[in-house]
């Protein structure tokens, strides 16, 4: 037990610092040297370099120092401890990422960049919010805002990213805004992706006249249900339903039985986000029947 727990804190660690690293050439390969906006730590660092000449990996740093006695003092210490390995690794990674030859040469075309700049971000904060941390930095004073003023985390970020973001206007050609606010829309749409890639799960719902061998059946297979009562519309019967919630790889087993128990059985499947809970996000307890 111990030893795989050592293991899972590992691969936690290791995707943790493989989605910074990602993040980092998301930034150094396509984002500077094209000159393409974005919000966070990252852009202020831009603002900085542009403007003073400070290193971006410096700048993101003292940010990030800054925020996480913030977020200790203002939100608990929960978030710092989430919060620790990205704030450090990240700027360290940009630090080592911007000294690879010719890594601002990837291509040459800006709409390839600006794609490529929110595919490999969001698939870099995806592996770091699937790791269990987060990326710290300026996405703390968001939440400082909801915790004690109760503004809404994602209108407090949109305004600050905004804000950054009109910021590098004097040291960037205007329509690169237009650019930035692309990849940004793709950053999301991946970051999404990846952070239900490999952990879907469905919700499937039986009514049928043979409940009590489809139960046995399916609790033989170690499905684990929960039943429902029910009424019918039409005549107004009474039902029991049963409900199973899956990962997409047993799905196709569970509709094989359901089908083997009761073909005219009446089933509906539906896509789930977050399933939490015994064998889920916790250890599942077997029972011995």
């Amino acid at each position: 037990m111990k030893s795989r727990r050592a293991a899972h804190v590992i691969g936690m660690l290791g995707m943790n610092v493989a989605g910074n690293f990602l993040l980092a050439i998301s930034v150094c390969a396509f984002v500077v040297p094209f000159g393409i906006t974005v919000g966070g730590a990252t852009g202020v660092g831009i603002i900085m370099q542009k403007w003073q000449q400070v290193p971006t990996a410096l700048t993101v740093l003292i940010v990030n120092i800054i925020c996480l006695p913030l977020a200790w003092f203002f939100v608990g210490r929960r978030l710092v401890a989430g919060s620790l390995l990205a704030s450090f690794v990240y700027p360290l990674a940009i630090s080592l990422v911007e000294r690879i030859p010719h890594i601002g040469e990837v291509t040459d075309s800006l709409i390839l960049a600006t794609i490529f700049a929110g595919v490999i971000g969001g698939a870099g904060v995806g592996l770091v919010m699937k790791s269990g941390g987060s990326t710290g930095g300026l996405d703390i004073p968001p939440l400082i805002f909801n915790h004690k003023l109760h503004w809404p985390v994602r209108t407090s970020m949109y305004i600050m990213d905004a804000a950054i973001m009109l910021g590098q206007l004097p040291f960037i050609k205007t329509d690169r805004v237009l650019y930035g606010i692309v990849s940004a829309y793709i950053f999301t749409l991946t970051l999404d992706r990846v952070l239900v890639f490999g952990d879907r799960r469905y919700e499937v719902t039986v009514i049928t006249q043979r409940y009590e061998q489809l139960r046995e059946t399916l609790l033989d297979r170690d499905f684990g249900l929960t039943m429902f009562l029910g009424e019918t519309g039409f005549k107004r019967e009474q039902v029991k339903e049963i409900n199973a919630v899956v990962r997409s790889s047993q799905l196709r087993e569970l509709r094989r039985l359901i089908r083997s128990v009761d073909e005219t059985a009446f089933v509906r499947i539906s896509q789930v986000n977050a399933v939490l809970g015994r064998g889920f996000d916790r250890e599942k307890i077997t029972l011995q029947r």
